[in-house]
This record gives C-alpha cells, structure tokens and sequence, in this order.
C-alpha cells in the first residue's frame, strides 16, 4: 500500500536528506490516489479537478512511500515524534485503507498518539477509529462561512459539517476535536470569528491555516491574507481558546473588519505558533522562511519576536509585553 508523507517527516525518519531550519514533530501520512481526492476544493492541490503536482499538499512536497516502509521506519526511531497524523483522501474505499493505515502505524509506535484528518464519516467509522487508537480528530471544514463552502466546491454542505463536529465531539470528546479553518477564502473578519467562538461553543478546537495560492489550483491567482491581518485572527483564536467570548475583546469595523483590544496575558505569544493538536507544529506548510505566519517552534518565535510585534502594530493590535522565555 502507498502512502504520501510529509518531506520533513521522511527525513526525520531517515527516509530523505534534508537541511531543515525546522522539524516537524508530527508524522504527517496521506493516503495516496494517482488521480487525486474525489473532492473539488478549489484551493487544493489534491483535488482531482487541479492540474496542481499531486505530490503538493499546500506548498510542502509529499512524496510517495510504500507503507511497509514508513512502519518499518518508524519501529526504529520510535520517539521520533510526538504525534502521527493521518490524513484523507476521497476515493473508493478510503475507509477501509484509512483503518488499516491506522493500524499498521499504532502497531510501529504504540505509544505515539494518533490524529486521523478527515471529511464528514459514519458515526460507526469514528466509534471504530476511536476503537482502533485514534486519539483526536481533525475536520476539514476550512471554510468559515456558509457563504463560501459552495464557492470553493467543498464537498460537503455547511450544516453537514457542523453536524460531523457535533457527533465527532460526541464520540471523541470536548477539546479532541480540531477543525481546520482557512483564513483568506473570501470570508469576512467578522465572519471567522463568529464560526471560531460557535465551534468552540461546539467543544471543538480550532487549527487556524493562513490560504496559501499553489499553482495549477482554480485558486492559484488568490491573494493570500496580509499578515498583519492574520495576526489579528490568531490572537482572537487564542483568546476565544482561553475562555474569552468574541464581546469581551472584539469590534468589527467596516466591511466586517475587526478591531482587538488584547487583555494582559503573558502567554498571549502562543497565540502565533501553530495551532492544532498537540506536538503538531507543521513547519513551512503556509510559509516561506522570510514570511511566517504560523511559527512551528518557541525558538524561531523568539528569534522573531520584534517582527512579529511591529506585524500587529501595524494592523492597530496593540500586544501585551510578551512573557516569552
């Protein structure tokens, strides 16, 4: 069976040789379809309807490996990660390959947790997956705005995935659920912020992405969002996750442009690293090196700090002095 795995986690398995100003700390696996994913998502390289190299997963390559390999890969270097992603693609009998996926890497690394990222499922299929070792759950929603999902031809409708949010949460609990929302679709400010404070309100948590053109994709020629605004949406993520409603910090401008008064939390810096599940740091899958917009490590954050600063600055979020140590 072939997979697709994240370049970076190849070489942390000794798979490929590669100079990496970062690591990933997660085991990032695709399942793997010569034609692509059966849906359309027009930002996606995978999608089936994107001339895009299939070997792209936003902007990082993700060569082809046989599965006997990576397993065989990671018994040796058991405490290489601190997580194993597995990730969907729509295709005939996704289900059945996406558990045995799991399968196989729980029985290389039984003590790693298990993350599998996936679109709408069976209530059955996420019992079973609970079953098998899967720890938490990611959501492909992406978008965050009902006005949008159509638009980009996901390929489900927008009450179906909240729908597989609330049964996910059911089976796999508060807080284990983490739905992926990509900020610069075409949704407003004010709107991305009302489905994060809804999803949270759901028990999910939120992996906030920055859209990334990629070329070859029907979106190829789409801006992505100014990092001075992506700034703002993550410090609102990172507030709404430590409990604050949306009313306590925010104000939404015109155009629905939000403006953020910031409490005084020292930790407020974590709101610019990667969010998603624990030990997931996905280092360079939106950006280049020159232009972060979620950082994958407390030391290149500290190294950029200033940067970072003067990026809210400029967008009026005025930050907290930063307890970073």
């Amino acid at each position: 069976m072939k997979v697709r795995v994240a370049l970076g986690s190849l070489a942390v398995l000794g798979l490929e040789r590669l100079e990496m100003l970062e690591a990933p700390s997660t085991l990032y696996v695709l399942q793997y379809s010569e034609r692509g994913c059966n849906a359309l998502c027009a930002f996606c390289p995978q999608s089936a309807a994107s001339r895009a190299d299939k070997s792209l997963v936003s902007r990082v390559p993700w060569p082809a490996v046989d599965l006997d390999t990576v397993a065989s890969a990671l018994r040796s270097r058991k405490r290489a990660f601190e997580r194993i992603c597995i990730q969907t693609v729509l295709k005939p009998e996704f289900e059945n390959e996406l558990l045995a996926i799991v399968e196989t890497l729980r029985n290389s690394a039984p003590s790693t947790p298990i993350s599998v990222a996936t679109t709408p499922l069976p209530r059955r299929l996420l019992e079973e997956l609970k079953e098998t070792g899967v720890e938490r759950l990611g959501v492909g929603l992406d978008v965050a705005s009902p006005r949008v999902i159509e638009r980009v031809h996901k390929p489900f409708t927008w009450e179906e995935y909240l729908e597989f949010v609330r049964e996910a949460v059911e089976v796999f609990g508060r807080r284990r659920v983490h739905v992926h929302l990509i900020f610069g679709l075409g949704e407003s400010e004010s709107e991305i912020l009302s489905t994060m404070q809804m999803l949270y309100d759901l028990g999910a948590e939120i992996a906030l992405f920055a859209f990334t053109p990629i070329p070859g994709t029907p979106m190829a020629h789409h801006k992505p969002p100014p990092i001075e605004r992506y700034r703002v949406i993550q410090v609102a993520r990172y507030l709404i996750s430590k409990g604050y409603r949306v009313s306590d910090f925010a104000e939404v401008g015109e155009r629905g442009t939000i403006a953020i008064k910031c409490p005084q939390l020292k930790d407020l810096w974590r709101a610019f690293l990667t969010s998603g599940c624990p030990g997931c740091n996905r280092p360079f899958y939106n950006e280049r090196p020159r232009l972060i917009y979620n950082y994958p490590s407390i030391r290149l954050l500290k190294r950029n700090i200033n940067v970072v600063r003067r990026q809210a600055e400029k967008a009026g979020l005025m930050l907290p002095e930063l307890g970073l140590c």
